[in-house]
């Protein structure tokens, strides 16, 4: 929704998610020297999702002659280098001036992204863990929801990734690691409820934290891409109706209560309230027996996107 917002900018282009950092950086070192067969095929696979889509066509022939070309004006092949080159001539391509990218596992690699792009700024959203919690819960609808655009293998896998502690611990690693740049003036962070109830307020922080000018035609957006309703193409703007969808249903206590246990540190830090709620015993313990079977079938279904096993451990058992 935020980049949507940014993208209505005249000098702002918004990409699709790229997951560049998360999964097409091998290795996780963007300073690695890439050989000119690697670079190319890289770039030209950033072309093809940024054009085609992330579940679009995977065949990258069509962009090779084009990386290549671009390619012969680096001095350096480094992977961060190529990726900077694509994101600027992409962003020129559309005759515009400030890339815009909304992957939000970026908020993990922060650090190399602030690195690369010392001039940056960087917005980190923060969502209420059980609104999260709901939106995973309904994710694999979202084939449905968007009239099939969505590949079934996605719609899957958005289901098997489904376990109440794993997208709570998720939602603590997330937030945690966004924390740690609150002394960067370079961050700004943005509550997804604050937007919704006071958009243009929270907006206009967001325009003077990027240095453009707040015009309320950066609110004109469609009303889609939610896990909970259909996509509403002929609607347009901002719909204050998100907040609070895990009151009215589609949670169970037992998922509520686990979330708010695992949770319950950074949410006070967050500012949001505890309910309260008491777990079902059976259920809890459900939950708990559970687990293991559903991390190894998230693991399965996602083998091809785990880039470093060790490392999303580590983010899994933050606190």
């Amino acid at each position: 929704m935020m980049s949507r917002i940014l993208g209505n900018h005249q000098d702002i282009f918004s990409f699709q998610e790229l997951h560049y950092f998360d999964e097409q950086l091998k290795g996780g070192d963007a300073t690695i020297d890439l050989n000119l067969s690697d670079a190319v095929k890289l770039y030209a696979k950033l072309c093809n999702i940024q054009r085609n889509g992330y579940f679009g066509n995977q065949n990258i022939t069509p962009f090779l002659i084009e990386a290549e070309i671009k390619l012969k004006e680096l001095n350096s092949l480094q992977a961060i280098a190529v990726y900077k080159k694509f994101i600027f001539d992409e962003t020129s391509r559309n005759h515009k001036s400030i890339p815009c990218k909304q992957t939000p596992q970026n908020v993990f690699a922060l650090d190399q992204i602030l690195a690369t792009f010392p001039d940056c700024k960087a917005i980190v959203m923060i969502r209420d863990p059980r609104e999260v919690l709901l939106s995973q819960k309904n994710k694999w609808k979202r084939r449905q929801l968007s009239g099939g655009k969505i590949p079934l293998w996605e719609s899957l896998r958005s289901r098997v990734n489904y376990h109440p502690i794993t997208i709570s611990k998720i939602w603590n690693a997330a937030v945690n690691q966004g924390f740690k740049f609150k002394n960067d003036p370079r961050v700004l962070y943005v509550y997804y409820e604050k937007l919704l109830r006071h958009p243009e307020l929270e907006l206009k922080e967001v325009c003077k934290h990027i240095g453009i000018p707040y015009t309320s035609e950066l609110l004109d957006i469609p009303i889609a891409g939610s896990s909970n309703i259909g996509d509403f193409t002929d609607q347009r703007g901002i719909d204050s109706s998100k907040t609070g969808q895990w009151r009215k249903g589609g949670l169970s206590n037992t998922e509520i209560a686990l979330c708010e246990k695992l949770t319950e540190r950074l949410m006070h830090e967050t500012g949001y309230e505890l309910s309260g709620i008491k777990p079902n015993t059976l259920s809890r313990i459900w939950y708990s027996f559970s687990l293991p079977f559903s991390l190894f079938l998230a693991v399965l279904f996602n083998i091809k996107r785990l880039k470093n096993p060790v490392q999303l451990i580590q983010r899994f058992n933050q606190k």
